[in-house]
């Protein structure tokens, strides 16, 4: 049997600005019209390889420190990025620097 699901993409394929384009689809859950890049909360995206397979590396900053959105964030990333044939994704909580409005770009 074969899966009805193929990626497109290869680790050669695979760029950070992929991925950047992929998670400016993500919703902050508090904020609808404001995607995950526009309040600033990813940090750093890096693309690499693990065990021959792509993976992707994800660092986020919550808005306040204990924010119960920090978890529905991570799912619609981990979905975004499995959405584009990802199966290896690591999301990374990174506190310090602490969440700024200057990160904002909306």
């Amino acid at each position: 049997m074969q899966d009805s699901f193929k990626s497109n993409y290869t680790m050669q394929s695979i760029r950070n600005e992929d991925v950047m384009g992929w998670l400016s689809e993500v919703r902050d859950p508090e904020v609808p019209v404001l995607s995950i890049l526009d309040l600033g909360i990813v940090r750093n995206v890096v693309v690499s390889e693990e065990n021959n397979e792509p993976a992707v590396r994800v660092a986020i900053t919550p808005t306040y420190s204990g924010c119960p959105a920090m978890d529905v964030i991570a799912i619609g990333i981990r979905m975004a990025l499995a959405g584009h044939g990802v199966k290896k994704i690591i999301i990374e909580p990174q506190l310090k620097p602490a969440w700024t409005t200057d990160w904002m770009t909306a």
